[in-house]
Protein backbone atom coordinates (compact mmCIF):
# COMPACT_ATOMS: atom_id res chain seq x y z
CA UNK A 1 0.00 0.00 0.00
CA UNK A 2 2.85 2.36 0.78
CA UNK A 3 4.46 1.55 -2.53
CA UNK A 4 1.24 2.45 -4.41
CA UNK A 5 0.90 5.84 -2.63
CA UNK A 6 4.53 6.61 -3.37
CA UNK A 7 4.04 5.94 -7.12
CA UNK A 8 0.87 8.12 -7.30
CA UNK A 9 2.69 11.04 -5.66
CA UNK A 10 5.55 10.73 -8.17
CA UNK A 11 3.12 10.75 -11.09
CA UNK A 12 1.38 13.90 -9.84
CA UNK A 13 4.70 15.75 -9.49
CA UNK A 14 5.74 14.78 -13.05
CA UNK A 15 2.35 15.97 -14.47
CA UNK A 16 2.62 19.33 -12.76
CA UNK A 17 6.15 19.82 -14.10
CA UNK A 18 5.03 19.13 -17.71
CA UNK A 19 2.03 21.49 -17.39
CA UNK A 20 4.23 24.32 -16.10
CA UNK A 21 6.71 23.86 -18.93
CA UNK A 22 3.88 23.96 -21.50
CA UNK A 23 2.49 27.18 -19.99
CA UNK A 24 5.88 28.83 -20.13
CA UNK A 25 6.35 27.76 -23.75
CA UNK A 26 2.94 29.14 -24.84
CA UNK A 27 3.26 32.45 -23.07
CA UNK A 28 6.76 32.84 -24.43
CA UNK A 29 5.40 32.77 -28.05
CA UNK A 30 3.50 36.02 -27.44
CA UNK A 31 6.61 37.93 -26.64
CA UNK A 32 8.13 40.03 -29.48
CA UNK A 33 11.45 38.94 -30.92
CA UNK A 34 14.48 40.29 -29.22
CA UNK A 35 16.04 43.48 -30.59
CA UNK A 36 18.40 42.89 -33.50
CA UNK A 37 16.66 39.65 -34.68
CA UNK A 38 15.97 39.65 -38.54
CA UNK A 39 12.37 39.09 -39.79
CA UNK A 40 11.64 35.84 -41.65
CA UNK A 41 10.13 37.68 -44.71
CA UNK A 42 9.79 41.19 -46.01
CA UNK A 43 7.33 42.54 -48.67
CA UNK A 44 8.36 45.71 -50.45
CA UNK A 45 6.35 48.01 -52.74
CA UNK A 46 3.03 46.32 -52.08
CA UNK A 47 0.60 47.41 -54.81
CA UNK A 48 -3.05 46.50 -55.37
CA UNK A 49 -3.86 44.29 -58.38
CA UNK A 50 -5.82 47.00 -60.20
CA UNK A 51 -2.90 49.39 -60.02
CA UNK A 52 -0.70 46.86 -61.82
CA UNK A 53 -3.10 46.52 -64.79
CA UNK A 54 -3.72 50.13 -65.79
CA UNK A 55 -3.08 51.05 -69.43
CA UNK A 56 -2.91 54.68 -70.47
CA UNK A 57 -3.03 55.44 -74.20
CA UNK A 58 -2.64 58.59 -76.17
CA UNK A 59 -5.78 60.00 -77.82
CA UNK A 60 -4.31 59.10 -81.22
CA UNK A 61 -3.75 55.50 -80.10
CA UNK A 62 -7.34 55.22 -78.85
CA UNK A 63 -8.58 56.35 -82.26
CA UNK A 64 -6.21 54.06 -84.15
CA UNK A 65 -7.19 50.99 -82.11
CA UNK A 66 -10.90 51.70 -82.59
CA UNK A 67 -11.80 51.36 -78.92
CA UNK A 68 -15.53 50.83 -78.29
CA UNK A 69 -17.26 50.24 -74.95
CA UNK A 70 -20.59 49.04 -73.56
CA UNK A 71 -21.92 49.12 -70.02
CA UNK A 72 -22.14 46.09 -67.76
CA UNK A 73 -25.77 45.08 -67.39
CA UNK A 74 -27.67 43.40 -64.58
CA UNK A 75 -30.46 41.47 -66.25
CA UNK A 76 -32.39 38.23 -66.09
CA UNK A 77 -30.89 35.56 -68.32
CA UNK A 78 -32.64 32.28 -69.00
CA UNK A 79 -30.77 29.01 -68.77
CA UNK A 80 -29.46 27.46 -71.96
CA UNK A 81 -27.70 24.28 -73.00
CA UNK A 82 -25.12 23.86 -75.75
CA UNK A 83 -25.36 20.69 -77.82
CA UNK A 84 -23.87 19.37 -81.04
CA UNK A 85 -25.80 19.26 -84.31
CA UNK A 86 -25.41 18.04 -87.88
CA UNK A 87 -26.35 19.76 -91.14
CA UNK A 88 -28.67 17.52 -93.18
CA UNK A 89 -30.48 17.95 -96.49
CA UNK A 90 -34.27 18.15 -96.05
CA UNK A 91 -36.36 15.44 -97.72
CA UNK A 92 -37.26 16.37 -101.27
CA UNK A 93 -34.24 18.60 -101.80
CA UNK A 94 -31.92 15.76 -102.83
CA UNK A 95 -32.73 14.55 -106.35
CA UNK A 96 -31.40 11.43 -108.03
CA UNK A 97 -31.56 11.42 -111.84
CA UNK A 98 -31.98 7.90 -113.25
CA UNK A 99 -31.81 6.45 -116.75
CA UNK A 100 -35.28 6.20 -118.33
CA UNK A 101 -34.10 3.39 -120.65
CA UNK A 102 -31.06 1.24 -121.09
CA UNK A 103 -28.48 3.10 -123.12
CA UNK A 104 -25.02 4.51 -123.58
CA UNK A 105 -23.98 7.73 -121.88
CA UNK A 106 -22.77 10.67 -123.98
CA UNK A 107 -21.45 14.03 -122.82
CA UNK A 108 -23.53 17.14 -123.52
CA UNK A 109 -23.05 18.63 -126.97
CA UNK A 110 -21.62 21.78 -125.37
CA UNK A 111 -18.78 19.99 -123.57
CA UNK A 112 -17.98 17.64 -120.70
CA UNK A 113 -20.29 16.37 -117.98
CA UNK A 114 -20.75 18.84 -115.10
CA UNK A 115 -18.50 17.99 -112.17
CA UNK A 116 -19.53 17.69 -108.52
CA UNK A 117 -20.08 21.09 -106.96
CA UNK A 118 -21.27 22.69 -110.20
CA UNK A 119 -24.41 24.80 -109.84
CA UNK A 120 -26.90 24.09 -112.63
CA UNK A 121 -30.14 25.82 -113.58
CA UNK A 122 -33.46 24.15 -114.14
CA UNK A 123 -33.56 22.52 -117.58
CA UNK A 124 -29.77 22.52 -118.02
CA UNK A 125 -28.38 19.50 -119.90
CA UNK A 126 -26.65 17.05 -117.58
CA UNK A 127 -25.82 14.37 -120.17
CA UNK A 128 -27.17 12.57 -123.21
CA UNK A 129 -28.29 8.96 -123.42
CA UNK A 130 -28.48 6.79 -126.55
CA UNK A 131 -31.07 4.05 -126.17
CA UNK A 132 -29.76 0.53 -126.66
CA UNK A 133 -31.74 -1.85 -128.91
CA UNK A 134 -32.68 -5.26 -127.51
CA UNK A 135 -29.99 -7.93 -127.63
CA UNK A 136 -32.09 -10.07 -129.99
CA UNK A 137 -31.73 -7.38 -132.70
CA UNK A 138 -27.93 -7.61 -132.84
CA UNK A 139 -27.80 -10.03 -135.74
CA UNK A 140 -30.54 -8.20 -137.60
CA UNK A 141 -28.71 -4.90 -137.12
CA UNK A 142 -25.62 -6.36 -138.78
CA UNK A 143 -27.74 -7.54 -141.68
CA UNK A 144 -29.37 -4.12 -141.92
CA UNK A 145 -25.91 -2.56 -142.09
CA UNK A 146 -24.90 -4.74 -145.02
CA UNK A 147 -28.16 -3.92 -146.83
CA UNK A 148 -27.75 -0.19 -146.10
CA UNK A 149 -24.23 -0.19 -147.53
CA UNK A 150 -25.46 -1.98 -150.67
CA UNK A 151 -28.26 0.58 -151.13
CA UNK A 152 -25.79 3.39 -150.61
CA UNK A 153 -23.48 1.94 -153.27
CA UNK A 154 -26.38 1.63 -155.72
CA UNK A 155 -27.60 5.17 -154.93
CA UNK A 156 -24.07 6.52 -155.45
CA UNK A 157 -23.81 4.87 -158.87
CA UNK A 158 -27.26 6.12 -159.91
CA UNK A 159 -26.45 9.63 -158.73
CA UNK A 160 -23.16 9.65 -160.70
CA UNK A 161 -24.89 8.38 -163.86
CA UNK A 162 -27.72 10.93 -163.66
CA UNK A 163 -25.24 13.71 -162.96
CA UNK A 164 -23.27 12.79 -166.12
CA UNK A 165 -26.47 12.73 -168.24
CA UNK A 166 -27.57 16.05 -166.74
CA UNK A 167 -24.23 17.56 -167.74
CA UNK A 168 -24.94 16.51 -171.35
CA UNK A 169 -28.48 17.93 -171.13
CA UNK A 170 -29.99 14.48 -171.60
CA UNK A 171 -32.04 14.43 -168.38
CA UNK A 172 -33.84 17.22 -166.58
CA UNK A 173 -32.73 19.00 -163.45
CA UNK A 174 -35.57 17.42 -161.50
CA UNK A 175 -34.28 13.92 -162.24
CA UNK A 176 -30.81 14.98 -161.08
CA UNK A 177 -32.18 16.42 -157.84
CA UNK A 178 -34.15 13.23 -157.17
CA UNK A 179 -31.02 11.08 -157.61
CA UNK A 180 -29.05 13.33 -155.21
CA UNK A 181 -31.83 13.15 -152.61
CA UNK A 182 -31.90 9.38 -152.80
CA UNK A 183 -28.12 9.36 -152.31
CA UNK A 184 -28.41 11.55 -149.20
CA UNK A 185 -31.14 9.32 -147.80
CA UNK A 186 -29.03 6.21 -148.37
CA UNK A 187 -26.08 7.84 -146.61
CA UNK A 188 -28.18 8.83 -143.60
CA UNK A 189 -29.64 5.34 -143.35
CA UNK A 190 -26.22 3.73 -143.56
CA UNK A 191 -24.81 6.08 -140.87
CA UNK A 192 -27.69 5.39 -138.51
CA UNK A 193 -27.40 1.62 -138.89
CA UNK A 194 -23.60 1.81 -138.52
CA UNK A 195 -23.96 3.85 -135.34
CA UNK A 196 -26.44 1.37 -133.90
CA UNK A 197 -24.06 -1.48 -134.72
CA UNK A 198 -21.16 0.32 -133.05
CA UNK A 199 -23.37 1.07 -130.06
CA UNK A 200 -24.23 -2.57 -129.56
CA UNK A 201 -20.62 -3.66 -129.97
CA UNK A 202 -19.46 -1.08 -127.41
CA UNK A 203 -17.82 1.34 -129.86
CA UNK A 204 -20.35 4.16 -129.78
CA UNK A 205 -19.11 7.51 -131.12
CA UNK A 206 -18.50 9.99 -128.28
CA UNK A 207 -20.11 12.86 -130.18
CA UNK A 208 -23.31 10.94 -130.89
CA UNK A 209 -22.91 11.37 -134.64
CA UNK A 210 -25.43 9.31 -136.51
CA UNK A 211 -27.52 8.69 -133.37
CA UNK A 212 -30.59 10.26 -131.82
CA UNK A 213 -29.64 10.60 -128.13
CA UNK A 214 -32.05 11.52 -125.35
CA UNK A 215 -31.26 14.72 -123.49
CA UNK A 216 -31.19 14.26 -119.70
CA UNK A 217 -31.89 17.64 -118.10
CA UNK A 218 -31.94 18.92 -114.51
CA UNK A 219 -35.54 18.75 -113.21
CA UNK A 220 -34.78 21.69 -110.91
CA UNK A 221 -31.95 24.04 -110.10
CA UNK A 222 -29.32 22.99 -107.59
CA UNK A 223 -25.76 21.80 -107.06
CA UNK A 224 -24.37 18.64 -108.63
CA UNK A 225 -23.47 16.44 -105.71
CA UNK A 226 -22.30 13.40 -107.67
CA UNK A 227 -21.99 12.07 -111.24
CA UNK A 228 -22.37 8.30 -111.26
CA UNK A 229 -21.48 7.57 -114.90
CA UNK A 230 -18.88 8.44 -117.54
CA UNK A 231 -19.17 9.05 -121.31
CA UNK A 232 -19.30 5.81 -123.26
CA UNK A 233 -20.60 3.79 -120.32
CA UNK A 234 -23.61 1.52 -120.85
CA UNK A 235 -26.27 1.68 -118.14
CA UNK A 236 -29.44 -0.25 -117.44
CA UNK A 237 -32.86 1.30 -117.16
CA UNK A 238 -33.30 2.93 -113.75
CA UNK A 239 -29.58 3.21 -113.06
CA UNK A 240 -28.57 6.41 -111.16
CA UNK A 241 -26.89 8.93 -113.42
CA UNK A 242 -26.41 12.03 -111.25
CA UNK A 243 -27.43 13.54 -107.92
CA UNK A 244 -28.56 17.13 -107.38
CA UNK A 245 -29.05 18.86 -104.06
CA UNK A 246 -30.64 22.17 -103.11
CA UNK A 247 -28.88 23.98 -100.26
CA UNK A 248 -30.86 27.21 -100.09
CA UNK A 249 -32.48 25.84 -96.94
CA UNK A 250 -31.00 23.06 -94.80
CA UNK A 251 -31.95 21.34 -91.57
CA UNK A 252 -29.97 21.05 -88.36
CA UNK A 253 -30.44 17.69 -86.64
CA UNK A 254 -29.74 17.88 -82.90
CA UNK A 255 -29.65 14.56 -81.01
CA UNK A 256 -30.80 15.13 -77.43
CA UNK A 257 -30.54 12.64 -74.57
CA UNK A 258 -34.03 11.24 -74.03
CA UNK A 259 -33.94 12.10 -70.34
CA UNK A 260 -33.26 15.77 -71.14
CA UNK A 261 -35.67 16.16 -74.06
CA UNK A 262 -38.46 17.44 -71.82
CA UNK A 263 -36.18 20.17 -70.46
CA UNK A 264 -35.59 21.74 -73.88
CA UNK A 265 -37.94 24.61 -74.70
CA UNK A 266 -40.24 23.69 -77.59
CA UNK A 267 -41.27 25.99 -80.41
CA UNK A 268 -38.54 28.60 -79.88
CA UNK A 269 -35.57 29.54 -82.04
CA UNK A 270 -32.02 28.41 -81.27
CA UNK A 271 -28.57 29.73 -82.13
CA UNK A 272 -26.40 27.75 -84.55
CA UNK A 273 -22.66 28.46 -84.47
CA UNK A 274 -19.27 26.89 -85.00
CA UNK A 275 -17.82 24.26 -82.72
CA UNK A 276 -15.35 26.73 -81.19
CA UNK A 277 -18.09 28.40 -79.15
CA UNK A 278 -21.21 30.56 -79.26
CA UNK A 279 -19.35 33.32 -81.10
CA UNK A 280 -17.63 31.08 -83.66
CA UNK A 281 -18.88 31.87 -87.19
CA UNK A 282 -21.33 31.41 -88.66
CA UNK A 283 -23.72 32.56 -85.91
CA UNK A 284 -27.27 32.27 -87.26
CA UNK A 285 -30.75 31.79 -85.87
CA UNK A 286 -32.61 28.56 -86.61
CA UNK A 287 -36.34 28.03 -86.37
CA UNK A 288 -37.95 24.76 -85.21
CA UNK A 289 -39.81 22.78 -87.85
CA UNK A 290 -42.18 19.81 -87.73
CA UNK A 291 -40.18 16.80 -88.92
CA UNK A 292 -40.76 13.04 -88.92
CA UNK A 293 -39.96 11.63 -85.46
CA UNK A 294 -36.56 9.95 -85.30
CA UNK A 295 -34.43 8.56 -82.50
CA UNK A 296 -31.35 6.43 -81.85
CA UNK A 297 -31.99 3.64 -79.33
CA UNK A 298 -28.28 2.86 -79.09
CA UNK A 299 -27.45 6.39 -77.90
CA UNK A 300 -30.78 6.80 -76.06
CA UNK A 301 -31.38 10.07 -77.91
CA UNK A 302 -34.19 11.74 -79.81
CA UNK A 303 -33.72 14.13 -82.73
CA UNK A 304 -34.86 17.73 -82.87
CA UNK A 305 -34.83 19.55 -86.22
CA UNK A 306 -34.36 23.23 -87.05
CA UNK A 307 -34.23 25.05 -90.38
CA UNK A 308 -31.54 27.56 -91.32
CA UNK A 309 -30.29 29.40 -94.36
CA UNK A 310 -27.84 27.07 -96.07
CA UNK A 311 -25.31 29.75 -97.07
CA UNK A 312 -21.84 28.60 -96.04
CA UNK A 313 -23.02 25.24 -94.64
CA UNK A 314 -22.32 21.80 -96.09
CA UNK A 315 -24.30 18.57 -95.63
CA UNK A 316 -22.75 16.49 -92.88
CA UNK A 317 -21.06 19.46 -91.21
CA UNK A 318 -20.96 19.44 -87.42
CA UNK A 319 -22.09 22.62 -85.65
CA UNK A 320 -22.83 23.81 -82.14
CA UNK A 321 -26.40 24.63 -81.11
CA UNK A 322 -27.30 26.76 -78.08
CA UNK A 323 -30.81 25.82 -76.93
CA UNK A 324 -32.94 27.51 -74.23
CA UNK A 325 -34.29 25.34 -71.45
CA UNK A 326 -37.99 25.11 -70.70
CA UNK A 327 -39.47 26.33 -67.39
CA UNK A 328 -36.10 27.66 -66.30
CA UNK A 329 -36.43 30.59 -63.93
CA UNK A 330 -33.91 33.20 -64.80
CA UNK A 331 -32.11 35.21 -62.14
CA UNK A 332 -30.53 38.60 -62.33
CA UNK A 333 -26.88 38.37 -63.22
CA UNK A 334 -24.08 40.55 -64.49
CA UNK A 335 -23.92 40.29 -68.28
CA UNK A 336 -21.28 41.51 -70.74
CA UNK A 337 -20.76 40.69 -74.43
CA UNK A 338 -18.46 37.76 -75.09
CA UNK A 339 -16.30 40.12 -77.15
CA UNK A 340 -15.34 41.92 -73.93
CA UNK A 341 -13.77 38.81 -72.36
CA UNK A 342 -10.03 38.25 -72.69
CA UNK A 343 -8.17 35.14 -71.46
CA UNK A 344 -4.66 35.09 -70.03
CA UNK A 345 -2.14 32.28 -70.36
CA UNK A 346 -3.40 30.62 -67.16
CA UNK A 347 -7.03 30.59 -68.24
CA UNK A 348 -8.05 33.62 -66.20
CA UNK A 349 -10.81 35.83 -67.57
CA UNK A 350 -10.62 39.62 -67.62
CA UNK A 351 -12.34 42.70 -68.98
CA UNK A 352 -10.97 46.17 -69.57
CA UNK A 353 -12.80 48.89 -67.65
CA UNK A 354 -12.66 52.37 -69.12
CA UNK A 355 -11.84 54.93 -66.42
CA UNK A 356 -11.65 57.95 -68.72
CA UNK A 357 -11.04 58.68 -72.39
CA UNK A 358 -7.48 57.29 -72.38
CA UNK A 359 -7.22 55.13 -69.21
CA UNK A 360 -8.19 51.45 -69.09
CA UNK A 361 -7.99 49.04 -66.16
CA UNK A 362 -7.94 45.28 -66.53
CA UNK A 363 -10.44 43.77 -64.10
CA UNK A 364 -10.71 40.09 -63.23
CA UNK A 365 -14.12 38.47 -63.82
CA UNK A 366 -15.56 34.99 -63.36
CA UNK A 367 -17.67 33.64 -66.21
CA UNK A 368 -20.47 31.35 -65.10
CA UNK A 369 -21.78 30.46 -68.56
CA UNK A 370 -22.60 31.87 -71.96
CA UNK A 371 -26.04 32.81 -73.26
CA UNK A 372 -25.93 33.40 -76.99
CA UNK A 373 -23.41 36.18 -77.58
CA UNK A 374 -23.34 37.26 -73.92
CA UNK A 375 -21.28 36.09 -70.96
CA UNK A 376 -23.01 35.66 -67.59
CA UNK A 377 -20.68 36.63 -64.75
CA UNK A 378 -20.61 35.46 -61.14
CA UNK A 379 -18.13 38.22 -60.29
CA UNK A 380 -17.29 41.38 -62.15
CA UNK A 381 -17.61 45.17 -62.26
CA UNK A 382 -20.86 46.70 -60.98
CA UNK A 383 -23.70 47.45 -63.43
CA UNK A 384 -23.16 50.56 -65.51
CA UNK A 385 -19.37 50.15 -65.67
CA UNK A 386 -18.11 50.80 -69.22
CA UNK A 387 -16.04 47.89 -70.55
CA UNK A 388 -14.22 47.58 -73.86
CA UNK A 389 -15.75 45.36 -76.56
CA UNK A 390 -13.76 46.50 -79.63
CA UNK A 391 -9.99 46.71 -79.29
CA UNK A 392 -9.73 44.26 -76.38
CA UNK A 393 -7.00 42.17 -78.02
CA UNK A 394 -5.08 45.33 -78.90
CA UNK A 395 -5.18 46.55 -75.30
CA UNK A 396 -4.06 43.14 -74.04
CA UNK A 397 -1.17 43.13 -76.51
CA UNK A 398 -0.23 46.70 -75.59
CA UNK A 399 -0.11 45.80 -71.91
CA UNK A 400 2.12 42.74 -72.36
CA UNK A 401 4.35 44.07 -75.12
CA UNK A 402 2.63 42.67 -78.20
CA UNK A 403 0.64 45.76 -79.15
CA UNK A 404 1.27 47.83 -82.26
Amino acid sequence: MRHVRRRIGLTRRRTATVAWATFVSITGCDNPPAAGTAAAAKVSNGVAETELTTVTLSPAAVTRLGIETVEVESTTVGATRELGGEIVVPPGQALTITAPVAGTVLAPASGALPGPGTRVARGATILRLVALPPDRDLLRTQQDLAAAEARLKQAQSEADRVAALFAERVVSARENETAQAELATAKATRDAVAAQTSLISGNAPRDGRGLSPLTISAPDGGIVQAIRVAPGQSVAAGAPLAELVQLDRVWVRVPVYAGDASRIAKGVSVTVHGLAGPTAPPVIRAMPIPAPPSADPTAASVDLFFQVNGAGLSPGERVGVTMPLAAARGRRSLVVPLAAIVHDMNGGTWVYERRDSVTFVRRRVEVERTAGTAAVLTRGPPPGTPVVVAGVAELFGTEFGGGK
